[in-house]
């Protein structure tokens, strides 16, 4: 196969939106090496994966992240993550129990980086997810059958160009007796 036809049938999997180059591709995760830049005027550089990982540094001395190269970009577990406990809704009469608290259902990464989500990556059990992407920025959605969460991450660098932002948006599923949600929360 020529390269021409190659880069056709890979691009066939990318949805473009606008003559700006945005785009949108579905179950992003099952994409090896990829990976975005985010950027300010400031001097702070990002790279950043569709399950957040990635580094975050102003130099080649100075990290806010553990630096990464390309080989472990998707391997490295040390990555920006949101996570939340989902716990047994006994008003709905939920049956299905696991782990040492009896009311504890399990651990959801809106980031798609729990233990399960990785042994159910290529199954029909794998959680739906989308990567929209432009020029600097990237939004990450992923929504749970098992736990009936849907959850968006944006993550971007401020116009000023001295932060990194990741902005954590809940859009569905009940999360008022169910959920138990904190930024960096390990669940292991």
């Amino acid at each position: 196969m020529d390269a021409g036809r190659k880069r056709e049938t890979l691009m066939k999997h990318i949805e473009f939106q606008d003559k700006n180059g945005s785009f949108i591709i579905h179950d992003p995760e099952n994409y090896s090496g990829l990976y975005l830049p985010l950027a300010g005027e400031k001097g702070l550089k990002s790279s950043i994966t569709p399950n957040l990982g990635g580094d975050s540094k102003t130099d080649q001395n100075h990290f806010l992240l553990e630096p990464v190269s390309i080989e472990n970009l998707h391997n490295n577990r040390n990555t920006r993550n949101f996570w939340c406990q989902v716990y047994k809704n006994t008003e709905a009469g939920d049956t299905a129990l696991s782990g040492a608290d009896p009311k504890l259902l399990g651990c959801w990464s809106v980031c798609g980086n729990s233990a399960e989500q990785e042994f159910q990556k290529f199954t029909d059990k794998q959680d739906e997810s989308t990567l929209e992407a432009g020029f600097m920025w990237q939004k990450i959605s992923r929504k749970s059958q098992k736990y009936g969460l849907q959850a968006e991450v944006t993550s971007f660098v401020t116009i000023s160009g001295d932060m990194e932002v990741e902005y954590v948006r809940k859009k569905s599923g009940n999360c008022a007796n169910r959920c138990n949600s904190s930024i960096w929360k390990k669940c292991r």
